[in-house]
């Protein structure tokens, strides 16, 4: 199944990220209130923001949501960030937990909205794609981890990120990470065999 990728992530794309004296001019200038400073400083993250939140919540139109609360949540919280190297970290942590909470938000009112109405089963197994049928085992796989180790996941193989940026993104330490990120990747790669091999 293809999604169309969100305009904001083509204008994202044409742009190089500010050099190391000009990310500190943005930061001062995003912190003293200045909007457009603020929107060029994310700009350059903005399609990671969104593959950790598609990634994470499984969802285009509530991965783009997620994006736009991480960048209204992050434009607020800019005076908690601790050094210029730390912004990617510090956006990304916000977009995975948002993902998330977006997603249980949707998932309660579905179940609301399934018990409201008689339930019908359709057979689409025919219509789905192998993509589609695989992205949603990775998903399944992915919610059976517990939040921490899914998160971790999320991070390092979504957003490619190191392990002190996560350390920074979720508030823990790298050797936390580097155990949460063995244990998750263990856990998920015994989830999908353990599927494809009972299929």
């Amino acid at each position: 199944m293809t999604t169309q990728t969100p305009a904001f992530l083509s204008i994202a794309a044409e742009e190089d990220p500010p050099g190391r004296s000009g990310h500190e001019a943005l930061l001062a200038a995003a912190l003293g209130g200045d909007g457009r400073a603020f929107s060029q400083l994310v700009r350059p993250h903005l399609k990671l923001l969104y593959g950790i939140a598609h990634r994470a919540c499984g969802d285009a139109t509530l991965a783009e949501d997620a994006v736009q609360e991480t960048l209204l949540l992050a434009y607020r919280r800019l005076g908690r960030l601790r050094e210029h190297s730390a912004l990617r970290a510090f956006l990304a942590g916000i977009a995975s937990r948002r993902a998330r909470t977006l997603l249980r938000g949707a998932k309660r009112r579905a179940a609301r909205e399934l018990s409201s109405r008689e339930p019908a089963r359709t057979a689409r197994a025919d219509e789905v794609l192998d993509a589609s049928r695989l992205a949603a085992r990775i998903r399944s796989a992915l919610d059976d981890l517990p939040a921490k180790r899914q998160q971790v996941v999320i991070l390092r193989l979504e957003g490619k990120m190191s392990d002190q940026e996560i350390a920074e993104a979720l508030g823990t330490s790298e050797g936390s990470v580097r155990v949460l990120a063995h244990l998750g990747m263990k856990q998920l790669r015994a989830s999908l065999e353990g599927e494809g091999g009972s299929r």
